[in-house]
């Protein structure tokens, strides 16, 4: 693969043409070109991510812009996680969220008092010979991520539940107009096909989390629970994510945590479908709790529960759907027959995110069985900051019965 194919003003001219709305007699020539780091690191997971600045030169006055920006996924080799690229579909499965999903789902919960946007526009999609997916960068309208990629406040919290909760009104309301979504759909990160490529890697922080509590003598009734999914967490969770026929399903987000939303004065964007599946709205609120709100579930996790369902309530009934609505009691009740799914998000994502790890190559030692891989997961899993919340949080599942 040409590493530079891309990087090129003259691929990015019918995404301006796009983005612009531009007219045949809109001529224009590039006075600058730059590709750089769309954040601090260009390696995201399962993707390079860059951000394209340019400078245009319209050849007659217009009122159209003159510096641009564009956010590139790159599909690579490099990234951590790239290995479960191809086995997940995930840059298929991605650009048919942002191309086509995302602007039907804003087409079907468009009213007169509101413009309903839940992701950055989408202007070039390619296969070859790199594959890459050109999107707005949503910092040229001041949105921004938080700077804390755990522990949001209960305001950011319940932005992102309400516009969660008219996600996946819309999702449910496309099926029923539309039909089935595409196979693309049918599984998530955690599946039958993925098991062996992923047990290494959480099945051995999730022993390590076991163990770590067993060490600092968690009162059996909290660790009890814990230990019988030791060895068979995935397995479980793919067991908890099948779906009854009588259940409401939804397209869920996937990956939903702080870095994966951005945040504007007023509204908010999710970024990332990836790993985008149909299927309970349990599984992307528990995975959203654990690693976005997991202060907040110690106190208040059903206030939060009945705040995203009230929204979702009311979304479903503005959009007329005329099918069983599940009440609070029932959702709930799906989340607690899913709860396994709070332990891969909890034991790792939450427990890497709090002890800093960014890095690649600490990804790829966390897991590993020599000595400086020993070392350091007993830092992640005696992090005083984490210790202290895993201990607040286990009780409070244990009374909502989240902790079976």
């Amino acid at each position: 693969m040409s590493e530079a194919s891309w990087k090129t003003a003259e691929f990015f001219k019918d995404a301006i043409i796009r983005d612009l709305s531009l007219e045949c007699t809109d001529s224009f020539t590039f006075t600058s070109f730059e590709v750089g780091k769309a954040n601090e690191k260009t390696a995201g997971y399962m993707s390079n991510i860059y951000r394209v600045l340019i400078e245009l030169k319209f050849d007659k006055g217009t009122a159209k812009p003159t510096s641009l920006s564009y956010i590139v996924k790159e599909k690579t080799d490099t990234a951590f996680g790239s290995g479960l690229v191809e086995l997940m579909s995930v840059f298929p499965k991605e650009s048919e969220v942002y191309e086509k999903l995302l602007p039907a789902f804003e087409r079907l919960v468009q009213h007169e008092e509101e413009t309903v946007r839940f992701g950055p526009k989408v202007f070039k999609i390619t296969t070859n010979p790199d594959t890459v997916i050109v999107l707005e960068d949503l910092s040229r309208s001041q949105f921004r991520m938080r700077e804390k990629s755990f522990g949001l406040s209960v305001t950011d919290v319940n932005r992102i539940l309400e516009k969660l909760a008219k996600f996946h009104a819309a999702s449910v309301l496309y099926v029923e107009k539309n039909g089935a979504f595409s196979d693309l759909f049918v599984e998530g990160v955690i599946s039958e096909r993925t098991i062996d490529a992923l047990r290494g890697h959480y099945e051995s922080l999730y022993s390590a989390f076991v163990q770590s509590l067993r060490d600092r003598n968690m009162p059996a009734e909290y660790l009890q629970p814990l230990i019988k999914f030791d060895g068979q967490l995935l397995r479980e969770c793919c067991k908890a994510q099948q779906v009854h026929n009588s259940e409401l399903k939804v397209l869920n987000h996937g990956d939903l945590w702080p870095n994966n939303v951005m945040f504007g004065t007023d509204d908010l964007r999710f970024l990332d479908f990836q790993t985008a599946s149909y299927g309970s709205p349990a599984a992307d609120l528990l995975y959203f709790f654990a690693t976005s709100a997991t202060e907040l579930m110690c106190d208040s996790l059903e206030e939060l529960l009945q705040y995203y369902h009230e929204h979702l309530v009311n979304t479903l009934q503005q959009l007329q759907y005329c099918k069983s609505i599940p009440t609070y009691t029932e959702l709930l009740d799906q989340m607690r027959r899913r709860s396994v799914l709070l332990l891969p998000p909890l034991s790792e994502a939450l427990a890497i995110t709090m002890s800093g790890l960014t890095e690649p190559s600490d990804m790829e030692m966390i897991t590993s069985e020599q000595p400086e891989g020993v070392v350091l997961r007993k830092l992640v899993y005696n992090n005083p900051a984490y210790v202290a919340l895993i201990d607040r949080l286990l009780p409070k599942l244990y009374e909502l019965r989240l902790l079976k």
